[in-house]
């Protein structure tokens, strides 16, 4: 079924005319008789009689006249109700962040935006490699450095940053790097195979070279057990690493930030709900940037 040509019949059925029809549809008269004709030729009937004054219906016509007016009206309230859901703040909004921002930060955050809006509920989709907002797998990411997608938009809300840490089960029997330079003899905890893009897991490649990694997994609570159980040194988020009972901060030197940005797709920026998401997940991040960025108390 081809809609559009049933607006163009309810279209001349209303108004009587070609012409009257084509002003309203904003477009030619011709148009108009092309797409009734076309009609006809599809449904095998002649829906109007033709005549010098106007158009009106046959009994053709007339039979399915209220059908269709019906259906067009079903389809306005359609319209309406869904574009109402986008205007609302409440609804279901897909969130992607890697695992350790969205379990150790993201979630007590949303926590809070729920309190404010009970009618917004949230997905949150926790991996290193986090789902594409450009191809709509998501309607918003926090990820670590702007992707430059033509599809996607959004602001850096702040840094996260990262330091080496080591144990003191790790340190008592294998000892603690003096320097960079010593790096290359110590044991690393490191990132899986498919997360080989991260930014931490390409850090220990460069200090270390990836065979010096004795443990690799895909989620940042099983590294910092380990390193707590002396596998190896890890290159950890501060906010994270100062957390673990037992470890301890080393080579200051090898500390870098990384941007921390909050997006979602450009056809979403306008909907009021991912705004109001959008908005408070940045002002968080801001607020909260000597926490994320050195690891020092949260704020109250």
């Amino acid at each position: 079924m081809d809609w559009n040509l049933y607006r163009y019949f309810l279209a001349v059925a209303t108004e009587g005319s070609l012409s009257a029809a084509a002003r309203h549809l904003v477009v030619s008269q011709p148009t108009v008789g092309r797409q009734i004709t076309e009609l006809e030729e599809k449904l095998g009937v002649r829906l109007f009689h033709r005549a010098s004054h106007g158009y009106s219906l046959t009994e053709a016509g007339r039979s399915i006249f209220e059908k269709i007016q019906r259906l067009s009206e079903d389809l306005q309230d359609i319209e309406h109700e869904i574009s109402g859901l986008d205007q609302d703040l409440a609804g279901r909004i897909r969130i992607t962040a890697t695992e350790g921002f969205g379990s150790y930060w993201l979630t007590s955050r949303l926590a809070k935006l729920h309190r404010l809006y009970p009618q917004i509920q949230f997905d949150l989709l926790l991996d290193v490699e986090v789902l594409d907002v450009g191809k709509r797998e998501a309607d918003i990411a926090i990820r670590l450095t702007n992707p430059q997608s033509e599809n996607m938009v959004g602001r850096k809300a702040g840094f996260v940053g990262f330091g080496c840490y080591i144990s003191e089960a790790y340190e008592n029997r294998y000892g603690c790097p003096g320097n960079v330079g010593d790096l290359s003899q110590h044991r690393f905890v490191d990132w899986s195979h498919q997360s080989a893009g991260f930014v931490l897991g390409r850090a220990i490649s460069g200090y270390a070279g990836g065979h010096r990694s004795v443990l690799r997994t895909d989620t940042v609570a099983a590294q910092i057990e380990a390193v707590k159980a002396g596998f190896g040194l890890m290159i950890a988020p501060h906010y994270l690493a100062r957390q673990a009972t037992g470890t301890r901060h080393i080579l200051v030197e090898l500390d870098e930030q990384v941007e921390l940005w909050v997006l979602t797709h450009k056809d979403l920026q306008k909907t009021p709900r991912v705004r109001v998401v959008l908005d408070f997940l940045f002002s968080e991040i801001r607020a909260d940037q000597p926490y994320l960025q050195y690891g020092l108390p949260e704020k109250t």
